[in-house]
C-alpha cells in the first residue's frame, strides 16, 4: 500500500492521495494527486533525478494556491517507484523513451481521468528531457509546459562531454551498462559546497526526507543511464526536431547552473518561436528550491506564462 513520506514541517497538501500504478510494460510506478475545489485548470509535475514526490510539497502548495490541482508521479528507477535493478542503490534506466511513455500513460490515464483540464505540464532538471521529447513529438494534450532548468545538455567542459558521449557506450558494449559510473558527486546531502540550491532550510528538508525514507534514495547513475541519457539529449539537437511542436513551452533557466548547461536552453528556444526562454540571475540548479527572492522572480514569469494561456477556449 502505497504511502507518503512525512516529516515535521512537511505535512502533505490539501487533498492528495497516494497510489500505485502500473506501466505499459508492468512496472510499478507510485503516484499522487492533490485536488482543490474549482481548479482553474490540472497541472501534470515531474522531478528530476534522485528526487521524489514529497521533496515537491511545498510546489504543489504554490500551485494549488493558484487555483491548480496536481498530478504528479515518481519516475521509474527512482523514489517509491520500482527499481529496475537488484542493487535498488544504483540510478538506472536503458532508455529514455521509456521515461516519455511513463509521462504520456499517466497523463491521459491518470491525470485526465481525476481532473478536468486545460492541462499543462511542469518539469524539473532530468524531466525536462522526457518531457521536451514527448511535446516534440508533437504530442498535443497540454495547453503549455514549464521546464525549469531542464536537463537538455549537461554543464561539462568540451572534452567531457566528448567522454561522456562516448565512455558510456564503451562500458555498455562490454556487458558494464548496470555499472555505477564512479566518482559521482552527491550534493543533497551536505549543504556547504553543494550546487543544487543556496537555500539552507530547503536543502535540510531533502536531506531529512531521504534521511527518514533510505528506500527512496538512488545513488550514482549507472553507465546505461548515462547512455540513455545522453541519447535523450542528442535526440532533442536533431535538426528539425521542433517542427512537430504544438505547445508553447517556457524554459526557465539558472544562471548559476552546475548541473545542467543553461546556455543550451538560449539555443534550443532559438529553434522554435513557440519555445520562450527566461534566465533566472543568481539562482543555483533548483530554482523551485531556491531561495524566496529566486524563487519569487520563478513564479512572476510562470504566472505571465501561464496566465494567458488559462483564459484560451
Amino acid at each position: 500500500m502505497a504511502e507518503f513520506i512525512r516529516i515535521p514541517g512537511n505535512p502533505p497538501p490539501e487533498g492528495a492521495e497516494v497510489f500505485d500504478f502500473m506501466a505499459a510494460d508492468g512496472v510499478r510506478l507510485r503516484g499522487a494527486t492533490f485536488s482543490v475545489e474549482h481548479p482553474r485548470a490540472c497541472v501534470i509535475l515531474m522531478a528530476g533525478r534522485c528526487e521524489f514526490i514529497e521533496k515537491y510539497f511545498e510546489v504543489i502548495k504554490d500551485l494549488q494556491a493558484r487555483g491548480f490541482s496536481v498530478a504528479m508521479m515518481d519516475w521509474r528507477g527512482q523514489g517509491l517507484s520500482a527499481r529496475l535493478l537488484p542493487d535498488g542503490s544504483k540510478g538506472h534506466v536503458d532508455d529514455f523513451r521509456k521515461f516519455v511513455d511513463d509521462l504520456r500513460l499517466f497523463t491521459e490515464e491518470v491525470a485526465m481521468k481525476r481532473f478536468s483540464g486545460p492541462y499543462f505540464l511542469m518539469t524539473h532538471s532530468m524531466g525536462g528531457a522526457p518531457g521536451l521529447q514527448l511535446l516534440a513529438d508533437g504530442y498535443d494534450k497540454f495547453r503549455g509546459a514549464v521546464l525549469c532548468a531542464p536537463m537538455t545538455r549537461l554543464y561539462a567542459p568540451g572534452a567531457m562531454r566528448i567522454v561522456l558521449n562516448v565512455l558510456p557506450g564503451i562500458a555498455s558494449a562490454l556487458g558494464a551498462s548496470e555499472a555505477a559510473v564512479p566518482s559521482a558527486e552527491d550534493h543533497s546531502m551536505k549543504f556547504d559546497g553543494n550546487v543544487l540550491t543556496s537555500d539552507h532550510a530547503r536543502h535540510d528538508r531533502f536531506r531529512e526526507l531521504q534521511t527518514v525514507a533510505p528506500n527512496a534514495v538512488i545513488g550514482a547513475p549507472t553507465f546505461g543511464w548515462v547512455k540513455a541519457a545522453t541519447a535523450a539529449m542528442n535526440d532533442l539537437h536533431r535538426p528539425g526536431r521542433f517542427e512537430n511542436l504544438k505547445t508553447p513551452v517556457l524554459i526557465v533557466s539558472a544562471e548559476e547552473d552546475k548541473l545542467v548547461d543553461s546556455l543550451d536552453h538560449e539555443t534550443l528556444a532559438a529553434r522554435s518561436p513557440l519555445i520562450k526562454r527566461v534566465l533566472i540571475k543568481g539562482a543555483l540548479h533548483e530554482i523551485m528550491m531556491e531561495q524566496d527572492k529566486y524563487r519569487a522572480e520563478f513564479w512572476k514569469v510562470v504566472d505571465e506564462f501561464l496566465n494567458p494561456l488559462l483564459v484560451q477556449n
